[in-house]
C-alpha cells in the first residue's frame, strides 16, 4: 500500500477503505481528535535507523533552500505503530529515545535537565500490539537484533518464508493543523451505507503494558541501572547531517548488558538508561 492521509472527522454519507475505518476507530477509542492521518504499511523487517518523522517534503524544500537549521523540522502530533503479522524468528523492536528528536541530542541532557543518561525503550512486536508516541520522539529498528552491539555486520538479511520472517506492521501518524505537503489523499468512494462506527474493542477493554512517566504494567522490565559492566553501544543514524544533527552516520554509546536481553525479548517492554561512552 503506498504512502496516503485521510482526512478526520470521516463524513457519515461516504463509504471509506477498512484499513481507514479501522484507524480512525482506534483514534476514536484514544479520544484523539486530530483532523489528519498519515499511514502506510511495511511487510518485511527491515533495519530501520534512528530517526524522527518529519513533514519529508517540507524538510527537502527546505534543504534545497540551504536551511540549515534543525528547529525548522515539522513533526506529527503523534506516531503509532500497529503490529498485524510477526514471524516466528522475528526479534525486530521499535525502539524509542523518549524526549530526543535526533542522534545529536543522545550527547545532550533532555531540555530542562542535567541528567546526561540517554532512555531508550524497547518495544517487542507483538501480534496485536499497538504503539502510539510523541510524533517528535527518535525511534528505530534493529536488524540484526543485536546491530547496535556489533562491530560490523555480513550477509543478506532473509525475508522468506513470510510466515518465519516477516514483520507486517500499519505505520500512522497524526497531524492537527494540515497534512504533510505533497501526500496524497484517499478519498471515500460514496455510498448510502454510512461509516461503520467501530471496528476495535472498546478502550476499557484493551491491555496496557507500559506508559512513559506512570507505573509500569506487570509486562514491564525497567533498568536504571544497578549493573556496573556496560557494552560499547553504536546507534545508526538516518538522513542527512541536518536530519542526524551529527556529522557521522553512527554515534557511540555505552549500556548496560541487559540491553541484549531487552533486544532480543519476545513480549515485555523494557526501559534503560545508555550513557555517553
Amino acid at each position: 500500500m503506498g504512502h496516503k492521509y485521510f482526512s478526520r472527522p470521516l463524513a457519515g454519507d461516504a463509504n471509506y477503505g477498512i484499513l481507514e475505518r479501522a484507524l480512525d476507530s482506534i483514534l476514536t477509542e484514544l479520544g484523539d481528535e486530530s483532523n489528519y492521518v498519515e499511514y502506510w504499511t511495511r511487510q518485511e523487517w527491515r533495519s530501520i535507523e534512528a530517526h524522527a518523522d518529519v513533514d519529508e517534503f517540507l524538510a527537502k524544500h527546505q534543504d534545497a533552500a540551504g536551511t540549515d537549521t534543525t528547529s525548522s523540522f515539522r513533526y506529527p502530533k503523534n506516531g503509532h505503530v500497529l503490529y498485524l503479522q510477526v514471524g516466528s524468528s522475528v526479534r525486530g523492536p521499535t525502539c524509542l529515545f523518549p524526549d530526543r528528536q535526533s542522534g545529536g541530542d543522545l550527547l545532550r541532557p533532555v531540555i530542562g535537565t542535567s541528567d546526561s543518561a540517554v532512555e531508550v525503550v524497547t518495544v517487542p512486536a507483538v501480534e496485536g500490539r499497538l504503539l502510539r508516541f510523541k510524533g517528535d520522539f527518535l525511534h528505530a529498528v534493529p536488524r540484526p537484533t543485536d546491530l547496535w552491539l556489533l562491530k560490523f555486520v555480513q550477509g543478506a538479511p532473509q525475508y522468506e518464508p513470510e510466515e518465519e520472517w516477516g514483520r507486517s506492521v500499519v505505520l500512522f501518524n497524526t497531524w492537527s493543523d494540515e497534512p504533510p505537503l505533497k501526500v496524497s489523499e484517499e478519498p471515500p468512494t460514496t455510498s448510502n451505507g454510512g461509516v461503520e462506527t467501530s471496528l476495535c474493542k472498546d478502550f476499557s477493554e484493551w491491555s496496557k503494558v507500559f506508559e512513559l512517566n506512570s507505573s509500569a504494567g506487570d509486562d514491564t522490565c525497567d533498568s536504571k541501572d544497578d549493573e556496573t559492566k556496560n557494552v560499547p553501544t553504536k546507534i545508526w543514524l538516518l538522513g542527512n547531517q541536518r536530519r542526524r544533527d551529527y556529522q557521522l552516520r553512527t554515534l557511540k554509546l555505552s549500556a548496560p548488558e541487559s540491553i541484549r536481553t531487552a533486544l532480543f525479548e519476545e513480549t515485555a517492554v523494557s526501559r534503560l538508561f545508555l550513557e555517553q561512552s
